[in-house]
């Protein structure tokens, strides 16, 4: 008589937690007889997994913060550019060339190197610096120094950069009530009273092919995530804590 295995959920990442629970979600799928209590059971667990989805994705917010930090990286190299091309232009051979980027070089030294400081300042500082080489008197030397291409594309990367980095922080704003610790406490129970029900079947020979054979496939998961728990257990105990779960 095969019953669905124990497993400590504690201990899974989030990762693997969600990946569990949605083995189970698909697994039990029309495996449970109608019956007043399998209904109600799969009505909350439903619920409780549609919060544990939304907290899960909002909690990968790593993929966001790297899109801003590529963003980041982008604009800076732009800027590098400008600053070098302005640079070659005060050792032109065309003296017209040679006095715009004197003129250019003033503007850019005015803010310095900001790219070092936090985003938000380098976002404000690199607007100033565009709202003054986008002013009338400059617009001829920056043509004549061949900013004028990049100009325009250093403003797009400020706007995109923005962009995301609103976005990351609407994100952040909403994680708190997306805190994934928060909703396992919730589907923990209701992941052992599925398992229970399903094994209760199995154990008054009650248990149909569909049922038996959801067992085996949970089983299999199951083994999977325990040998990795045994696994990161070994190397904590050898005292390396760099594979602790998810908070």
């Amino acid at each position: 008589m095969n019953l669905v295995n124990p497993i400590t959920l504690t201990y899974l990442r989030n990762s693997e937690y969600f990946e569990l629970i949605t083995d189970l979600k698909s697994g039990m799928a029309g495996i449970l007889p109608s019956t007043p209590v399998s209904d109600d059971l799969n009505t909350r667990f439903n619920a409780v997994y549609d919060e544990l989805d939304t907290a899960t994705r909002i909690d990968r917010g790593t993929v966001l913060t790297e899109k801003v930090q590529a963003a980041d990286e982008s604009r800076g190299t732009t800027w590098k550019a400008m600053d070098l091309m302005v640079e070659a232009h005060l050792n032109s051979p065309v003296p017209e060339e040679v006095e715009s980027a004197k003129i250019i070089r003033r503007v850019f030294d005015v803010y310095g190197d900001f790219r070092k400081r936090s985003y938000d300042s380098e976002s404000s500082e690199a607007r100033n610096l565009i709202q003054d080489l986008e002013k009338s008197k400059n617009s001829e030397h920056v043509t004549r120094i061949r900013l004028d291409a990049w100009l325009p594309l250093y403003k797009t990367q400020q706007d995109e950069f923005k962009a995301l980095q609103n976005e990351r922080d609407t994100e952040a704003g909403y994680k708190a009530s997306g805190d994934v610790r928060a909703v396992r406490l919730k589907m923990d129970p209701l992941y052992r009273e599925v398992v229970n029900l399903v094994n209760s079947y199995i154990s008054i020979g009650l248990a149909t092919p569909e049922m038996e054979n959801f067992v085996v496939v949970m089983n299999q998961k199951i083994k999977r995530y325990n040998d990795s728990l045994a696994i990161r257990q070994g190397k904590n105990t050898g005292g390396d804590d760099s594979d602790t779960p998810d908070e």
